[in-house]
């Protein structure tokens, strides 16, 4: 006998965006599951490989959901464990694990004995892996196992024989029955096959080729393939993508206990087919004459499990682990998007499963203001994985601003100022360069406010329309009070969520405006506006105001704890089957939407830090306001710009529009009443006794 054979290992290759797959599946998909799943390896012949690289195993980017394998390409049946944290990865039971991989039903010892690896035969070049994603830093440690059944006695080359090689002729034939073969057949099939010189007799009378190839599968060795074919003209074939010259792949240790527990061989000549249909005239495959020890005849099948052995060596050759730092590889914008998204995706792997991050990342928000409140908001929605906000301001950073306002700096005040709306997005950019930030420079027309430049003020309504129509939320986040009426007409007329937030100097109020209802006999919706509880049109706040009047006088705290809960009220709607119009609870002590994923949808939010309290209020939509009721919203819907006109150049006529000049009319009316009947009955007290 000869020396022991000595096998090709295999190497692991990977390619970079399998590790993002394996993150997002992680992420998004198996969460807290750690239990193993199947993954798909290729290996293919490359003749000109360096031998150390050779058999590899090629692990594709999606190797976790494909199941197609690439002509000329043969397939590697993988599992794949990735566990929840390091300690886990590194306490896991190795020997344990091997034993599984190469015993259990579905792998090979148990599918050679039922005789089901015919079905399958890549189960004997299959692989499991264990994987460790620390997903924050990008870290992957890994670890990969070829399980391979060790024969007992073992496998050697035949005395005084050594491996050889096909001439030209027979590898051209070889190469195209084995094509011809590959088509009709499944691609698990495709790395394992029979293959039989044909003899004269066997061979159509009109093929003059001195060397004609027939190519089966491994099942036909039961059907008799060999039958009549003399032992020299017998091959085991296997797909073998080593280059060393005299040893094979890995798989032959597999494909040899199929050959004694199945064929019950003791020699064999096995066929390492390593030749491609480019290079057929080429020959590169070899041939290995084996016995199984110094028996001879046919061979008894073991009974018992053989050992197991095959944990891929790192780098320094020893049996070990790997690491990878993928952030080294990765785009820094990308990192950036996996990133922005990790915290938020871990909320359904416990907290909230049921949550729908997709309809916040994807819902664009117009800030109607890009002061204090609007910094802050812009930083909130950006935590929640929001990618599209437009700021709108005519105003320019002043120095007083950076210290209230995180989207700005020292810099931004110089030079008279940079324009709020622009910095604002710049800032958003440089923050998270993923971010669609726009700002928008422009005034919004005010109630009160006389128009002094038509053309002007006409530009700017019809760019606030165009803004908010393209938009799907709306924060109204301005200093004055009449600065918000008209986004909140144009809002309500096209049904967009409305976000409102206003500062007291130590009180707050956040609040969701009501949208128009679905059903037509319902006039007014259920939940009002900003200006639901006035009873006067807005004015100009602005005029004879002092200093301390003119700036937002406020506690520091309170602007980002407004921001804080007007993001996450917005959040809470779009969770809402009903969106902007989910019905409000009726106050602090109302039963919580057990459907909801994060609880309640209030329509007001009013804070008070003098005491540390708040008050969740629900407030109904008045038939008469200034803003939402349906007199106006038709006005606007009818007359557009020419309503808005009138209602910023007439006093009044906002009152006559929405009936609250009928309202205060009735209410003066009615204080008439009262003084008068007080006058009478004062005069008959006075009168009672007097003397004449």
């Amino acid at each position: 006998m000869s020396g022991t054979l000595q096998y090709a290992t295999w190497t692991t290759e990977i390619e970079l965006g399998f590790y993002s797959a394996l993150a997002k599946l992680k992420i998004d998909h198996d969460k807290l599951d750690s239990s193993a799943r199947r993954v798909l390896g290729l290996y293919e012949v490359r003749p000109r490989d360096d031998p150390a690289r050779s058999t590899s195993m090629q692990i594709h980017t999606n190797a976790l959901t494909s199941d197609e394998v690439p002509s000329g390409v043969c397939r590697a049946e993988g599992m794949i464990r990735n566990f929840n944290t390091i300690e886990e990865f590194k306490e896991y039971d190795r020997t344990a694990h091997m034993e599984r991989a190469g015993r259990t039903s579905e792998q090979m010892w148990d599918a050679i004995n039922d005789a089901t690896i015919y079905s399958c035969p890549s189960l004997l070049s299959s692989f499991s892996a264990i994987f460790f994603a620390n997903l924050k830093k990008y870290h992957f440690n890994y670890h990969f196992a070829y399980p391979a059944l060790h024969s007992d006695p073992q496998w050697k080359q035949v005395s005084g024989t050594s491996s050889s090689k096909l001439n030209a002729q027979e590898t051209t034939d070889l190469v195209e029955k084995y094509q011809t073969w590959r088509y009709s057949v499944d691609s698990r099939q495709h790395g394992f096959f029979l293959a039989k010189k044909m003899s004269h007799s066997q061979r159509p009378a009109s093929d003059d080729d001195a060397h004609v190839w027939q190519v089966a599968s491994l099942s036909a060795f039961d059907q008799g393939f060999f039958n009549e074919t003399p032992e020299s003209d017998q091959f085991v074939c296997f797909v073998d993508p080593s280059t060393y010259p005299n040893n094979p792949g890995w798989m032959l240790r597999n494909l040899l206990i199929l050959v004694r527990q199945r064929f019950k061989l003791s020699k064999v000549q096995i066929l390492c087919y390593r030749d491609t249909h480019l290079r057929r005239e080429h020959p590169t495959s070899i041939i290995l004459n084996l016995q199984c020890g110094d028996q001879t005849g046919s061979l008894q099948p073991a009974t018992q499990f053989p050992k197991v052995t095959g944990w891929e060596r790192n780098e320094n050759a020893r049996v070990g682990i790997r690491t990878v730092d993928l952030a080294a590889y990765l785009d820094p914008a990308r990192l950036a998007d996996q990133a922005v998204d990790l915290n938020l995706k871990l909320i359904k792997w416990r907290i909230a499963p049921s949550i729908d991050l997709d309809v916040v990342k994807h819902t664009s928000c117009l800030l109607l203001g890009a002061g204090t409140l609007g910094s802050y908001v812009s930083r909130n929605l950006m935590g929640w994985g929001v990618r599209k906000i437009t700021f709108v301001d005519n105003a320019k950073v002043s120095y007083s601003n950076p210290v209230r306002q995180p989207l700005y700096n020292f810099s931004d005040c110089l030079d008279g100022g940079a324009k709020k709306a622009e910095r604002a997005a710049e800032a958003l950019q440089q923050i998270y360069p993923g971010i669609d930030a726009r700002g928008v420079v422009m005034s919004v027309p005010m109630a009160g406010h006389p128009i002094t430049d038509e053309a002007a003020s006409k530009a700017d309504y019809e760019r606030l329309y165009e803004l908010i129509q393209s938009h799907d939320a709306v924060f109204l986040l301005m200093d004055t009070r009449e600065s918000r009426w008209l986004p909140t007409v144009m809002a309500k007329s096209m049904g967009k969520i409305v976000i409102n937030a206003a500062l007291g100097f130590d009180t707050y109020m956040v609040m969701r405006h009501g949208v128009r209802p679905r059903r037509r006999k319902q006039r007014t919706s259920s939940t009002g506006c900003y200006f639901c509880s006035d009873v006067v049109a807005p004015a100009d706040s602005l005029k004879s105001a002092t200093l301390d009047q003119q700036c937002t006088v406020t506690r520091p705290g309170v602007a980002p704890i407004a921001s804080a809960l007007a993001v996450e009220l917005l959040v809470s709607v779009l969770q809402s089957p009903q969106k902007a119009a989910a019905p409000a609870p009726a106050g602090a002590n109302a039963p919580t939407d057990e459907t909801h994923p994060l609880g309640s949808v209030p329509h007001q939010l009013r804070g008070f830090m003098s005491n540390w309290s708040t008050l969740t209020i629900r407030g109904k939509a008045y038939d008469c306001c200034s803003a939402c009721s349906p007199a106006i919203v038709d006005a606007f819907d009818r007359d557009g710009w020419g309503f808005v006109r009138r209602a910023i150049s007439e006093q009044g006529y906002v009152e006559e529009v929405s009936g609250l000049a009928e309202v205060q009319r009735r209410a003066e009316e009615a204080a008439d009443d009262m003084a008068w009947e007080e006058d009478s009955e004062v005069g008959d007290i006075d009168a009672e006794g007097e003397l004449l």
